[in-house]
């Protein structure tokens, strides 16, 4: 079981790993992506992508993952999430 943070729970199904495309043809593998059927929306940890040595920078509502000078994850902020 997951906790929510509205304190709800939901069932973990399993755990996988995600290979993404990214926009110019290379793959990108995410490790230990956690299955939960109930969740309608996609959710990437950014405290998870940083434990795995990523580095996080957010200015003018656009969040950045990088590895040294490379960016892996750029994400748009839209309604206060990222998206």
């Amino acid at each position: 079981m997951i906790s929510m943070g509205d304190n709800h729970t939901c069932q973990l199904v399993g755990k996988s790993i995600v290979r993404i495309r990214m926009y110019d043809g290379t793959l990108r593998e995410l490790k230990e992506v956690i299955y939960i059927p109930t969740m309608t929306k996609k959710i990437i940890s950014d405290g998870a992508l940083e434990a795995e040595g990523l580095r996080g920078t957010l200015g003018e509502g656009i969040l950045k993952m990088s590895s040294g000078l490379l960016v892996i994850l750029k994400s748009i902020k839209h309604n206060n999430c990222t998206t």
